[in-house]
């Protein structure tokens, strides 16, 4: 079999495209991260040590406002990347960017007393590297830490998801109407989203799912645009996200592309065959990333950062002492399903006036996406089960598409 013979021409451009791409973002990744390391950080460990006692005082996961395990801030995680910020070292930018240091103090699992002790110059830490991850959120926030103070920045983080959310909404119900903009946005006050806003940890994910979400509004129809996109977002996530929520880049986007969709002139083989090749394309770049860290991290620093990363990856899709069903079970139960039930009744109401029998199909497209978050327990069941009470976000996939499938069965008018 000639295999150059199936390899047509615009399929090896396709892939050069694609190669290209991912290096070009690859060489950003890493050159963003060494201009952060080496960036001056007087004001930065200034604006650290001013926040370190009041996020000791609030403790590592204090509740937001809501007093609900499923509003849970995470002081933790914000507390390791502010002591990651305190351990870089400008004299050696590459070093730092690729090992990602961090100070541990006895107990280890209190980051927010380390970065009180770190912040006071405490002695007895231990530094300790986390090259596994590419740490953007931590080399994006050092440097506006450089000109801001963390609670200012808190609010920075806020308006600008708030001003996003606000932007995609008002795009999306343009060309989708009204109510299934609510649909998303129910879905997303369901999830305790507004936590996500103040969050170092979480703020990164939130903007991606959003940009990505406006971009696929304004250019639907265009698929070559989309599944660059979808590749290029996996990317980012990967990037910025220390694995929260990262399907929330692909499913949200996914829903709004579905839901646009025609019903009248809505084809299996045009929309199934599209949804499985972006989500393939996600989850290649999102892989892709991975392995780069893990390579260029083993080439740069003295350490076998791919057997340890590859330990961690076959550690966080296991199981101990809990199943697979357990993971899901545990996330199934933070959403409050009483107010997504009477949601669902207040939309069935109001689309059984206009029932449309050719919803169906359209209605199988949001099931499947609907599923992701599920698969993606069962895949990452260690990490899911632990972290339940924030990998259970990515549950915001399956209310909105819930609400969209009851939405879906209503008559539609021209192109909504």
């Amino acid at each position: 079999m000639n295999w150059k013979l199936l390899i047509s021409n615009d399929m090896k451009r396709s892939i050069l495209k694609y190669c290209l791409t991912f290096i070009g973002l690859i060489g950003m990744f890493f050159l963003f991260a060494l201009v952060s390391c080496w960036l001056p950080d007087r004001r930065i460990k200034e604006h650290v040590t001013e926040i370190a006692p009041v996020m000791q005082e609030c403790g590592n996961y204090p509740m937001a406002i809501i007093q609900k395990e499923s509003a849970r801030q995470d002081n933790f995680t914000d507390a390791l990347i502010l002591n990651q910020q305190l351990c870089i070292d400008r004299k050696f930018p590459l070093k730092s960017a690729m090992s990602a240091y961090r100070c541990e103090y006895s107990p280890r699992y209190d980051m927010t007393s380390a970065l009180l002790k770190l912040s006071q110059q405490e002695e007895g830490g231990t530094m300790v590297a986390y090259p596994r991850y590419w740490h953007g959120n931590t080399f994006l926030f050092r440097v506006m830490l450089l000109f801001v103070d963390y609670q200012t920045l808190q609010w920075m983080m806020f308006a600008v998801s708030s001003l996003l959310l606000f932007l995609f909404l008002l795009s999306y119900q343009v060309r989708a109407g009204i109510w299934k903009a609510m649909a998303f946005l129910l879905s997303w006050l369901l999830v305790y989203g507004f936590v996500t806003q103040f969050s170092m940890q979480f703020f990164p994910v939130t903007v991606l799912m959003l940009i990505a979400s406006i971009l696929v509004v304004r250019h639907a129809e265009d698929h070559a645009y989309l599944k660059m996109l979808f590749f290029v977002m996996a990317c980012l996530t990967c990037y910025f996200d220390l694995l929260t929520t990262p399907l929330l880049t692909l499913g949200w986007p996914l829903l709004v592309w579905v839901s646009l969709q025609n019903t009248d002139s809505l084809r299996l083989q045009d929309s199934l065959f599209p949804i499985v090749g972006w989500g393939f394309l996600w989850g290649v770049g999102y892989a892709l990333t991975f392995l780069s860290k893990w390579l260029i991290s083993s080439a740069i620093i003295n350490m076998n950062v791919l057997k340890d990363a590859s330990e961690s990856t076959v550690y966080r899709m296991g199981v101990n002492a809990f199943s697979r069903w357990d993971a899901i079970v545990q996330n199934v139960q933070m959403v409050p399903w009483t107010m997504v039930f009477i949601v669902l009744l207040v939309l069935g109401a109001y689309s059984i006036v206009r029932f449309h029998a050719k919803g169906g199909l359209k209605t199988l497209l949001l099931l499947a996406v609907s599923l992701l978050p599920y698969v993606w327990y069962l895949l990452v069941a260690n990490h899911s089960f632990l972290h339940y009470w924030f990998t259970y976000r990515l549950q915001a996939i399956t209310i909105a598409a819930l609400f969209l499938m009851v939405l879906s069965m209503r008559r539609e008018p021209a192109g909504g």
